[in-house]
């Protein structure tokens, strides 16, 4: 029997039936993940034939790395509010298909200043589409399993960043650094055209900002599909839309506190994720080899893999999973300038230790980031956490670029990229101490996460 009626949509979420709806929207946000990895991580890899082509310093590189940072964090900024404004769905197309062009035309460019704008173009897409994801998937998962799914979602960037440098060091050799844009921007594209094939809107911002719109009873069908709502049927929401600027509500309400810690947490959990992902080929190229070292840095980016576990922690424990997961952080990434003299193997387990922690921490973050804010700044706070965190994600290359200019020792080099996480560590500790109430309900519907 069809049921009519004002139904809450937030309760059809919690209720979802198994369904290829929910589990495709899932996918679908995993492929803009992965287009993502691999399109972040490619000028990485392509980094020390660029040098040795084009005959540049080492340190030159960092501009261009922290080119494309700036323009992630504007991309973060700009398409978030922009989501929060016009829908999920508009934003991750349009940021998806500008990626995935500059990509493209990224083999185009001759010299640092060619290759800086590019990167800032297409980074600029790379930073909306990836907090448009994150909210989107926030937005159809159970409470009892977002961070779950949250972190889950990240095996696609884990796909596209290690499978990236798995492919780097294979092609790279062989067809050039241009061949790796060429592979993600097409890539990038194609994914872009499924997306505007397949990608629903957010239901719950459809129903914030777009009541009358068809499409949520038709999302509402495909989620509960025994119920068989009436055409008639219409659906509400129990969250209030505030007028103004969306970033300033995440300075109301008792919030600013919890938004801080939250921007330090991600900030110097940035510097070393950059740190690291943005020099480990470089730096140790001279140590082990090319190769080998594009490996360690395929390994490293492959320990974001296991970010699920630290969503599967988050919605049993809180916050606290992260505070104890970026302190450990911080000591194999120190580890691998002991070791990397020692040989290949333990360079490999070193990176992928850090790769755990260091990234699947970090992930961890971004989850918690989605969690604890309402639906009518989620995405706005998304990229506003992404874009602020991205200071650290400067500053990170930025001294390591100057640490190799100084021609410091190596231990030392990574020895000051994982002394942050221990900063990131004890941000974490207060992040939990200043959570709302509010926000510990959006965390998790179990009542021992809610702070009174």
């Amino acid at each position: 029997m069809a049921q009519a009626g004002r139904t809450d949509i937030l309760a059809v979420v919690e209720n979802q039936e198994r369904s290829w709806f929910a589990w495709s929207t899932f996918l679908l946000c995993c492929l803009v993940m992965l287009a993502d990895g691999f399109d972040n991580q490619a000028i990485n890899y392509a980094a020390p034939t660029i040098i040795k082509e084009w005959g540049i310093e080492r340190a030159l590189m960092t501009p261009v790395f922290n080119i494309s940072i700036v323009g992630w964090m504007t991309g973060s900024i700009v398409f978030a509010m922009l989501a929060d404004r016009i829908g999920r769905r508009p934003a991750t197309l349009l940021a998806a298909f500008l990626f995935g062009g500059f990509t493209l035309a990224i083999p185009l460019s001759t010299n640092l200043y060619e290759l800086a704008f590019l990167r800032f173009c297409a980074a600029f897409g790379v930073g909306g589409a990836m907090p448009m994801a994150i909210a989107l998937v926030s937005d159809y998962a159970k409470s009892k399993s977002r961070g779950f799914r949250i972190t889950l979602m990240y095996l696609g960037y884990t796909a596209g960043s290690s499978g990236g440098g798995l492919l780097a060091a294979e092609i790279i050799p062989e067809y050039g650094w241009r061949s790796v844009f060429y592979v993600g921007g097409i890539g990038a594209l194609l994914i872009g055209l499924l997306l505007a094939a397949a990608l629903p809107e957010s239901v719950r911002f459809l129903v914030l900002r777009k009541p009358g719109d068809r499409r949520i009873l038709g999302y509402a069908r495909k989620l509960r599909p025994s119920v068989g709502y009436a055409d008639g049927a219409t659906f509400g929401i129990e969250e209030t839309v505030r007028t103004g600027v969306p970033v300033s509500h995440l300075f109301t309400e008792g919030r600013s506190a919890m938004t801080i810690f939250l921007w330090l947490a991600l900030g110097f959990s940035f510097f070393t994720h950059f740190f690291l992902s943005q020099w480990l080929t470089t730096l140790l190229t001279d140590e082990i080899g090319y190769a080998d070292a594009a490996r360690t840095q395929a390994l490293f980016q492959a320990g974001a893999a296991f970010a699920f576990i630290f969503g599967y922690l988050i919605d049993k424990k809180g916050v606290p999973v992260m505070t104890l997961a970026m302190i450990l952080g911080a000591l194999p990434v120190a580890a691998i300038g002991l070791v990397a003299g020692s040989g290949v193997g333990i360079t490999l387990i070193m990176a992928l230790a850090s790769g755990i922690l260091v990234l699947g921490g970090n992930i961890g973050l971004n989850a918690i980031s989605s969690m604890i804010y309402p639906t009518f700044i989620r995405s706005t706070a998304t990229g506003a956490a992404f874009a602020v965190a991205r200071i650290g994600a400067i500053l990170g290359p930025m001294i390591a670029g100057y640490l190799i200019y100084l021609k410091t020792p190596l231990d030392t080099i990574f020895i000051v990229g994982g002394l942050p996480m221990l900063a990131a560590g004890a941000a974490c500790f207060m992040l939990d101490r200043s959570i709302t109430p509010d926000a510990a309900r959006e965390m998790a519907s179990r009542s021992a996460l809610a702070r009174h």
